[in-house]
């Protein structure tokens, strides 16, 4: 990727990612053809990794990195942990500038090549888990529908989406804890923090949906799962009229957005809606029963798709 960076190949970015990744790359790649400016396929530098690599098994099979992340220009101290942000476009999930990145790597099946598909920054002040081993030093895994669990694995994400879409007033808050990536994208989409501004009028709603991709997981040592997986984050701003598929629609005022959107929405004017869809790539701990709630510890993903009328 960063020789891709260096030389603005989109082919060679496109050709060693996966996934999400792979989308959110198409994203950036169709931003900066709309502005005629290079793609910033990945600006970040990188300490030493660490690599976590789990027990043997089927496909599609996958490992971790995790290592320090720099953005260029900004303070990385210790002192300004958190302080710079990067906001997503839909606002209510921001990316920490510099912090721990966790970069997952999946290969699809046997002979083919390893490709980057997610990364998540670790929320400021959280370590990474420490994680369980075999006598061989790799991480055990866990099944997706595993029991023994808070929830089952592959809930983690709907269980995150209930207190997103809800609040706190939520029946999942029970299960999910209060933070910044559950209550905080709720009271942020609450507050319309999100570079769309609402008209008078106007309808403002989000919801926080799963996706097609690939979730893996691992053990921790206090036997808890590590679950990475990725969500689509859905906003509208709308007029009453097209909110409830009225016919004809009587157009509302002017709908204001962020430049970024201009590569799908054009420069309008929208006096119907504006349709905003976020890929966020997350990871959580599932603890046992009995032993605390789900703690959603990483976060990545932005833009990666727009409509409007």
């Amino acid at each position: 990727m960063a020789t891709a960076d260096r030389t603005d190949d989109g082919t060679l970015a496109l050709s060693v990612i996966t996934g999400a990744q792979r989308s959110l790359v198409a994203a950036e790649m169709k931003q900066a053809g709309y502005a005629h400016r290079p793609a910033a396929f990945d600006p970040y530098s990188y300490g030493t990794p660490t690599f976590y690599l789990p027990e043997a098994g089927g496909y599609p099979r996958f490992f971790v990195a995790s290592a320090a992340r720099h953005y260029p220009g900004t303070d990385s101290s210790p002192a300004s942990a958190g302080v710079g942000v990067q906001m997503t476009w839909a606002g209510s999930a921001e990316v920490p500038l510099n912090g721990t990145a966790l970069l997952l790597f999946e290969q699809s099946s046997a002979g083919s090549p390893w490709q980057l598909a997610s990364t998540s920054t670790l929320e400021p002040g959280v370590s990474m888990p420490r994680l369980a081993s075999n006598a061989d030093g790799a991480v055990p895994t866990v099944p997706l529908d595993a029991s023994t669990l808070l929830a089952q694995p592959d809930v983690t994400g709907p269980l995150q989406a209930g207190v997103v879409d809800d609040g706190p007033a939520s029946a999942a808050s029970k299960a999910v804890a209060a933070g910044r990536l559950t209550t905080g994208m709720y009271q942020a989409a609450t507050d319309h923090v999100q570079g769309l501004a609402t008209p008078p009028g106007d309808v403002y709603q989000w919801d926080l949906e799963g996706s097609d991709y690939t979730a893996f997981t691992f053990r921790t040592a206090d036997g808890a799962a590590l679950v990475f997986y990725s969500m689509y984050l859905e906003t509208v701003t709308a007029t009453p009229g097209y909110i409830d598929k009225a016919s004809p629609i009587e157009p509302g005022p002017r709908i204001v957005y962020p430049d970024a959107l201009a590569p799908w929405i054009g420069t309008g004017p929208h006096r119907d809606s504006v349709q905003l869809q976020d890929l966020l790539t997350f990871a959580a701990v599932d603890p046992p029963v009995g032993h605390g709630k789900i703690q959603v510890i990483a976060v990545g993903g932005g833009v990666n798709y727009a409509a409007a009328s």
